[in-house]
C-alpha cells in the first residue's frame, strides 16, 4: 500500500484510478488507511470473494515465506513498515485493470509475495484500452 501511495501522481498523470481490495474488515483496515494516509478507495473483502472472482490463486509456502521474500520484506520495513498479517496469509495478491465498460483488460498474479506489477504495465494496459 505504501508503494501504491507513493505512485499516486503517476496514476493521476496516466488517468488511472487505483482501487485497493484487502482481505480485512473495515475495523481492521481503518487504522492502516489512516496511518498511511491513503487516498485511494479501499474495499474490504474478508471472505475473499473478489480474489476468487479474479482467479487470484492461493500460494505455496515458498511463495509467501521463502527466501525470495526476506529481502523484499526488509525493503518494505524500511519503506514504511509491514503490518501484522491478517486473515489468509496463503492468499496471493494480484493486479487487475478494468476498463470503464467493466471488462478486465489486464491481470497479473504475483508469483510470490514480493512480485508486484510494474506501474508501466498498468498504465500501458489502461492507455491501450
Amino acid at each position: 500500500m505504501v508503494h501504491l501511495r507513493n505512485q499516486q501522481s503517476d496514476f493521476e498523470t496516466g488517468n488511472v484510478q487505483p482501487v485497493i481490495i484487502v482481505m480485512a474488515t473495515p475495523e481492521q483496515t481503518r487504522p492502516v488507511v489512516e496511518k498511511l494516509q491513503l487516498t485511494y478507495p479501499v474495499l474490504c473483502d474478508p471472505d475473499q470473494v473478489a480474489y476468487r472472482s479474479f482467479e487470484i490463486p492461493k500460494g505455496k509456502p515458498w511463495q509467501y515465506i521463502g527466501p525470495r521474500i526476506w529481502l523484499a520484506g526488509l525493503r518494505a520495513l524500511l519503506r514504511g513498515g509491514i503490518g501484522k498479517p491478517l486473515n489468509d496469509i496463503t492468499q496471493m495478491h494480484g493486479t487487475v485493470v478494468v476498463n470503464p465498460a467493466g471488462e478486465v483488460i489486464f491481470r497479473h498474479h504475483g508469483k510470490h509475495s514480493a512480485d508486484y506489477t510494474e506501474l508501466s504495465d498498468v498504465l500501458a494496459a489502461a492507455n491501450n484500452s
